[in-house]
Protein backbone atom coordinates (compact mmCIF):
# COMPACT_ATOMS: atom_id res chain seq x y z
CA UNK A 1 0.00 0.00 0.00
CA UNK A 2 3.01 2.57 0.81
CA UNK A 3 4.44 1.56 -2.50
CA UNK A 4 1.34 2.56 -4.27
CA UNK A 5 1.11 6.04 -2.57
CA UNK A 6 4.69 6.44 -3.14
CA UNK A 7 4.48 5.66 -6.61
CA UNK A 8 0.62 7.93 -7.14
CA UNK A 9 2.29 10.78 -5.65
CA UNK A 10 5.52 10.53 -7.92
CA UNK A 11 6.18 13.61 -10.07
CA UNK A 12 4.82 11.85 -12.88
CA UNK A 13 2.28 10.38 -11.50
CA UNK A 14 1.42 13.61 -8.93
CA UNK A 15 -1.21 15.72 -11.62
CA UNK A 16 -3.18 12.42 -12.90
CA UNK A 17 -3.80 11.04 -8.82
CA UNK A 18 -5.06 14.56 -7.95
CA UNK A 19 -7.29 14.59 -10.72
CA UNK A 20 -8.31 11.24 -9.37
CA UNK A 21 -9.23 12.03 -6.04
CA UNK A 22 -11.01 15.41 -7.29
CA UNK A 23 -13.20 12.94 -9.46
CA UNK A 24 -13.78 10.81 -6.91
CA UNK A 25 -14.38 13.94 -4.13
CA UNK A 26 -16.98 15.25 -6.94
CA UNK A 27 -18.95 11.48 -6.98
CA UNK A 28 -19.40 11.48 -3.01
CA UNK A 29 -20.72 14.66 -3.46
CA UNK A 30 -23.39 13.58 -5.61
CA UNK A 31 -23.88 10.65 -4.09
CA UNK A 32 -24.27 11.71 -0.80
CA UNK A 33 -25.58 15.29 -1.03
CA UNK A 34 -27.40 15.40 -4.61
CA UNK A 35 -26.11 18.00 -5.52
CA UNK A 36 -25.28 18.05 -9.07
CA UNK A 37 -23.08 20.91 -11.24
CA UNK A 38 -24.90 20.24 -14.28
CA UNK A 39 -22.17 19.56 -16.65
CA UNK A 40 -24.40 17.72 -18.87
CA UNK A 41 -22.30 18.97 -22.06
CA UNK A 42 -20.98 21.53 -24.34
CA UNK A 43 -23.33 24.22 -25.76
CA UNK A 44 -22.24 23.42 -29.43
CA UNK A 45 -23.08 26.54 -31.76
CA UNK A 46 -22.85 26.04 -35.16
CA UNK A 47 -22.07 28.57 -38.34
CA UNK A 48 -24.56 30.52 -39.60
CA UNK A 49 -26.30 28.31 -42.80
CA UNK A 50 -28.29 31.01 -44.16
CA UNK A 51 -27.28 32.84 -47.76
CA UNK A 52 -24.66 31.73 -50.09
CA UNK A 53 -21.20 30.37 -47.96
CA UNK A 54 -17.83 31.35 -49.00
CA UNK A 55 -15.30 28.99 -48.71
CA UNK A 56 -14.29 30.20 -45.35
CA UNK A 57 -17.29 29.32 -44.37
CA UNK A 58 -17.32 26.25 -45.83
CA UNK A 59 -14.44 25.26 -44.08
CA UNK A 60 -15.88 26.26 -40.82
CA UNK A 61 -18.88 24.12 -41.36
CA UNK A 62 -16.67 21.49 -42.06
CA UNK A 63 -15.14 22.11 -39.11
CA UNK A 64 -17.94 22.26 -36.69
CA UNK A 65 -19.08 19.25 -38.10
CA UNK A 66 -15.90 17.47 -37.37
CA UNK A 67 -16.32 18.69 -33.74
CA UNK A 68 -19.98 17.62 -33.60
CA UNK A 69 -18.78 13.93 -34.54
CA UNK A 70 -16.17 13.82 -32.29
CA UNK A 71 -18.68 14.95 -28.99
CA UNK A 72 -21.49 11.81 -30.88
CA UNK A 73 -18.23 9.29 -30.78
CA UNK A 74 -17.48 9.57 -27.57
CA UNK A 75 -21.08 9.84 -26.29
CA UNK A 76 -21.02 13.66 -25.21
CA UNK A 77 -24.67 15.00 -25.28
CA UNK A 78 -25.93 11.37 -24.71
CA UNK A 79 -23.79 11.03 -21.41
CA UNK A 80 -23.36 13.76 -19.08
CA UNK A 81 -19.76 14.95 -19.67
CA UNK A 82 -18.29 14.42 -16.32
CA UNK A 83 -18.91 11.03 -16.38
CA UNK A 84 -17.36 10.77 -19.56
CA UNK A 85 -14.42 12.73 -17.97
CA UNK A 86 -14.13 10.44 -14.52
CA UNK A 87 -13.65 7.37 -16.66
CA UNK A 88 -10.93 8.93 -18.59
CA UNK A 89 -8.70 10.41 -15.95
CA UNK A 90 -9.39 7.15 -13.77
CA UNK A 91 -8.13 5.03 -16.96
CA UNK A 92 -4.87 7.53 -17.26
CA UNK A 93 -3.89 7.15 -13.53
CA UNK A 94 -3.77 3.30 -14.10
CA UNK A 95 -1.58 3.09 -17.29
CA UNK A 96 0.41 5.96 -15.85
CA UNK A 97 0.64 4.23 -12.38
CA UNK A 98 1.41 0.87 -13.77
CA UNK A 99 3.74 1.85 -16.49
CA UNK A 100 5.80 4.27 -14.45
CA UNK A 101 5.77 1.70 -11.68
CA UNK A 102 7.59 -0.90 -14.16
CA UNK A 103 9.22 1.13 -16.11
CA UNK A 104 10.58 3.13 -13.15
CA UNK A 105 10.24 6.37 -14.78
CA UNK A 106 8.08 7.88 -12.14
CA UNK A 107 10.59 10.03 -11.05
CA UNK A 108 11.61 11.72 -14.44
CA UNK A 109 10.88 13.05 -17.27
CA UNK A 110 9.91 10.30 -19.13
CA UNK A 111 7.21 9.55 -17.00
CA UNK A 112 5.54 12.52 -18.48
CA UNK A 113 6.02 11.11 -21.89
CA UNK A 114 3.13 8.30 -21.24
CA UNK A 115 0.56 10.74 -20.88
CA UNK A 116 -0.45 11.28 -24.42
CA UNK A 117 -0.92 7.70 -25.49
CA UNK A 118 -2.20 7.02 -22.17
CA UNK A 119 -4.95 9.40 -23.05
CA UNK A 120 -5.44 8.19 -26.21
CA UNK A 121 -5.70 4.32 -24.86
CA UNK A 122 -8.29 5.80 -22.18
CA UNK A 123 -10.83 7.62 -24.65
CA UNK A 124 -10.57 4.46 -27.20
CA UNK A 125 -11.40 2.19 -23.78
CA UNK A 126 -14.09 4.84 -22.36
CA UNK A 127 -15.73 4.73 -25.60
CA UNK A 128 -16.14 0.89 -25.51
CA UNK A 129 -16.72 1.20 -21.40
CA UNK A 130 -19.53 3.98 -21.72
CA UNK A 131 -21.68 2.10 -24.36
CA UNK A 132 -23.73 0.35 -21.93
CA UNK A 133 -24.50 3.34 -20.29
CA UNK A 134 -25.84 5.35 -23.06
CA UNK A 135 -29.58 3.19 -23.52
CA UNK A 136 -29.75 3.47 -19.34
CA UNK A 137 -29.15 6.79 -19.24
CA UNK A 138 -31.21 7.76 -22.13
CA UNK A 139 -34.49 6.33 -20.01
CA UNK A 140 -33.96 9.03 -17.35
CA UNK A 141 -33.04 12.70 -17.34
CA UNK A 142 -29.91 14.24 -15.34
CA UNK A 143 -32.28 14.41 -12.09
CA UNK A 144 -33.01 10.98 -12.50
CA UNK A 145 -36.66 11.45 -13.57
CA UNK A 146 -38.75 10.39 -16.23
CA UNK A 147 -37.64 11.28 -19.68
CA UNK A 148 -39.15 14.34 -21.53
CA UNK A 149 -41.70 13.94 -24.27
CA UNK A 150 -39.96 16.62 -26.51
CA UNK A 151 -42.69 15.81 -29.71
CA UNK A 152 -45.17 18.41 -29.91
CA UNK A 153 -42.90 20.78 -27.79
CA UNK A 154 -41.95 24.82 -29.23
CA UNK A 155 -38.54 25.90 -29.03
CA UNK A 156 -35.74 28.71 -29.96
CA UNK A 157 -33.02 27.41 -32.94
CA UNK A 158 -29.49 28.58 -30.81
CA UNK A 159 -27.61 27.05 -33.70
CA UNK A 160 -28.53 27.13 -37.55
CA UNK A 161 -30.29 23.65 -38.62
CA UNK A 162 -29.51 22.02 -42.28
CA UNK A 163 -30.89 18.91 -43.93
CA UNK A 164 -26.88 17.52 -43.68
CA UNK A 165 -25.98 18.82 -40.64
CA UNK A 166 -27.64 19.15 -36.72
CA UNK A 167 -27.84 22.30 -34.84
CA UNK A 168 -29.73 23.00 -31.45
CA UNK A 169 -32.73 24.17 -30.09
CA UNK A 170 -33.82 25.52 -26.36
CA UNK A 171 -37.16 24.22 -25.02
CA UNK A 172 -38.48 25.66 -22.24
CA UNK A 173 -40.02 22.80 -20.09
CA UNK A 174 -41.26 24.20 -16.64
CA UNK A 175 -38.81 26.37 -15.28
CA UNK A 176 -36.00 25.16 -17.28
CA UNK A 177 -34.53 25.79 -20.63
CA UNK A 178 -33.29 22.54 -22.06
CA UNK A 179 -30.77 21.97 -25.51
CA UNK A 180 -31.67 19.34 -27.64
CA UNK A 181 -30.27 18.62 -31.19
CA UNK A 182 -32.18 18.58 -34.28
CA UNK A 183 -32.56 18.79 -37.92
CA UNK A 184 -35.59 20.13 -40.25
CA UNK A 185 -37.75 18.20 -41.60
CA UNK A 186 -37.69 19.73 -44.60
CA UNK A 187 -34.43 20.91 -47.21
CA UNK A 188 -34.60 24.28 -46.23
CA UNK A 189 -32.44 25.65 -43.52
CA UNK A 190 -33.65 27.35 -40.29
CA UNK A 191 -30.98 30.12 -39.07
CA UNK A 192 -30.40 31.15 -35.84
CA UNK A 193 -33.55 32.33 -33.13
CA UNK A 194 -36.72 31.26 -35.39
CA UNK A 195 -39.39 29.37 -33.54
CA UNK A 196 -39.97 25.66 -34.47
CA UNK A 197 -41.91 22.87 -33.41
CA UNK A 198 -41.25 19.43 -32.59
CA UNK A 199 -42.49 16.61 -34.97
CA UNK A 200 -40.69 13.42 -34.53
CA UNK A 201 -37.39 11.67 -33.30
CA UNK A 202 -35.09 10.34 -35.78
CA UNK A 203 -34.95 6.37 -36.66
CA UNK A 204 -31.80 6.33 -34.60
CA UNK A 205 -33.03 8.82 -31.90
CA UNK A 206 -29.97 11.00 -31.86
CA UNK A 207 -31.98 14.11 -32.44
CA UNK A 208 -35.59 15.35 -33.60
CA UNK A 209 -36.60 16.48 -36.82
CA UNK A 210 -38.36 20.19 -36.73
CA UNK A 211 -40.34 22.76 -38.73
CA UNK A 212 -40.84 26.45 -38.43
CA UNK A 213 -43.77 27.23 -36.15
CA UNK A 214 -45.66 30.74 -36.70
CA UNK A 215 -48.12 31.35 -33.38
CA UNK A 216 -51.34 31.70 -34.58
Amino acid sequence: MQKLIDISFAPANFILTLLALLVFLYWIIVIFTGFDFDIDGPDIDSPEAEGDLSSADVGNVNAQSGWQSFLEFFYIGELPIMFIISIVVILMWLINVNVTYIFGISHNILGFVVYLPGFILSMLATKIIAKPFVKLYAMFNHKGEPPIDFIGKVGRVTSPLAKDRMGQIEVRIGADFLLVYAKPMEDEPIGRDETVIILEKSFDEKFYLVQKFTAT
